[in-house]
C-alpha cells in the first residue's frame, strides 16, 4: 500500500496523553502549537496537528483525540470523554460543545472539513462523516445517534449503482433531535427543526419545520413570531425558574421591586445580587433588556461584573451568578455571543 491509514495514535496516547495537563501544554507549545490560557487536557486525550490553534478556557476529556492538519479551536470549546475527531480540517468555534463519544471520521480527501460555528452541539454517540465539507451554523444542535454521512458508496458504479460524494451545510439555529441522518450534499437553511428519527436527502429552506423518512415539511413560516408582551412573559418565568433552581440548591433568595426593575439577592457564604432592568420591555422587547449582573461581598462592590443583552443575545463580563444563569437558560435555547 503507498499510503497507510492512519489509526488510534495508540503512541501518542501513551507517550504523551497520560501526562499532566500542565506538561502536555508545554509539549505542545514547544511542538509550535498556539494554546491559550486556561486550557485543560483530561487523562489519555491528545492534539495532533500541523496547524494548531486553542483558544482560551477549552477543555479535552478523558482519551479524547483531535487529529487534523489544520486545527483551529476557539474559546470556551468542551470535547467530550472518549470521542475522537479525525479528518484533515477542523475550526470550531466559541462555546461550542462536543460530548462523549462522538466519531468524526471516514475517508480523507483535500476537501475533508468540519466547520462549526459558535454555540453549537454535538451529542453522544453520533458520527460525523467530513469526506467532503461539512458546515455547522452558529447555535445549532445535533442530537444523539445522529449520522452526518457526506458519501455514499458500496456497490460498483460502473453496474448502475449510486455512488455520491458531496458536502452537507446546515444554517444557523437548525435542531436536530435524536437518531436524524443527513445525506451527502444536503442543505438545510436557516431556523430549521427536524423531528426525530427523520431522513433527509433533499434540500430544505429557511424557517420551517420538518419531519418524516424521507423528511417533508410540515410547516413553514416556522417558528412564529412572539410579541414583545410574549417575550418578557417568558423571561420573567425563566427567571423564576432560576430562583427555585438557586433555592433547591440552597440558596436563600428574596426579590424586591425597584421601580421598573427587579433585585434579586442570593445568599450562600457570600451575598451575590442579579438586577433584572426591565425598563420598557413590555412596549419595546428589543429596544431594552438588559440583565446586570455582579458578585457583591466586602471587598466587591464596584460596577456591574456581567451584563447579559436578552434582545441581541449579546453578554459582555462575567459573574458566578452569571455564569450560572447563562448555563441554566441554554435549557431554554437562549445563548449569548461574547462581545469580550
Amino acid at each position: 500500500m503507498l499510503i497507510k491509514r492512519k489509526k488510534i495514535p495508540i503512541k501518542e496516547i501513551i507517550l504523551i496523553g497520560f501526562l499532566p495537563s500542565f506538561l502536555k501544554k508545554i509539549i505542545y507549545r514547544f511542538k509550535g502549537y498556539k494554546i491559550g490560557e486556561n486550557v485543560s487536557f483530561g487523562i489519555g486525550s491528545v492534539i495532533i496537528g500541523e496547524d494548531v490553534t486553542i483558544g482560551d478556557n477549552s477543555s479535552f476529556g478523558l482519551v479524547s483525540v483531535v487529529r487534523a492538519n489544520k486545527i483551529e479551536i476557539g474559546r470556551f470549546v468542551t470535547i467530550g470523554a472518549l470521542s475522537m475527531l479525525d479528518t484533515v480540517k477542523i475550526i470550531i468555534g466559541d462555546d461550542s460543545r462536543i460530548n462523549e463519544n462522538v466519531i468524526v471520521g471516514g475517508i480523507k480527501t483535500p476537501e475533508s472539513m468540519l466547520k462549526i460555528g459558535k454555540r453549537v452541539i454535538i451529542m453522544e454517540y453520533s458520527f460525523i462523516n467530513p469526506t467532503m465539507p461539512i458546515i455547522i451554523g452558529d447555535d445549532s444542535g445535533i442530537g444523539g445517534h445522529c449520522l452526518l454521512f457526506t458519501h455514499g458508496s458500496w456497490l460498483p458504479q460502473i453496474d448502475g449503482f449510486p455512488v455520491k460524494f458531496a458536502p452537507i451545510t446546515l444554517g444557523k439555529k437548525v435542531w436536530l433531535p435524536w437518531r436524524v441522518f443527513i445525506m451527502p450534499g444536503v442543505t438545510i437553511g436557516d431556523e430549521v427543526v427536524i423531528g426525530a428519527n427523520s431522513l433527509i436527502s433533499k434540500d430544505l429552506p429557511s424557517n420551517v419545520l420538518a419531519a418524516g423518512s424521507p423528511a417533508k415539511i410540515i410547516l413553514e413560516n416556522y417558528p412564529k413570531t412572539l410579541s414583545c408582551e410574549e417575550q418578557s412573559q417568558i423571561i420573567d418565568s425563566i427567571i423564576n425558574d432560576f430562583l427555585e433552581h438557586l433555592t433547591f440548591n440552597g440558596f436563600d433568595v428574596s426579590t424586591e421591586d425597584v421601580k421598573d426593575s427587579k433585585l434579586i439577592n442570593i445568599n450562600k457564604k457570600k451575598v451575590s445580587q442579579v438586577f433584572l432592568d426591565k425598563g420598557d420591555a413590555l412596549k419595546s422587547f428589543k429596544s431594552k433588556n438588559n440583565l446586570y449582573i455582579n458578585n457583591f461581598d466586602e471587598n466587591n462592590r464596584g460596577e456591574f461584573a456581567m451584563v447579559l443583552n436578552l434582545s441581541q443575545r449579546t453578554r459582555i463580563g462575567t459573574s458566578d451568578v452569571g455564569e450560572e444563569f447563562t448555563k441554566f437558560i441554554s435549557r431554554y435555547g437562549i445563548r449569548f455571543d461574547r462581545l469580550d
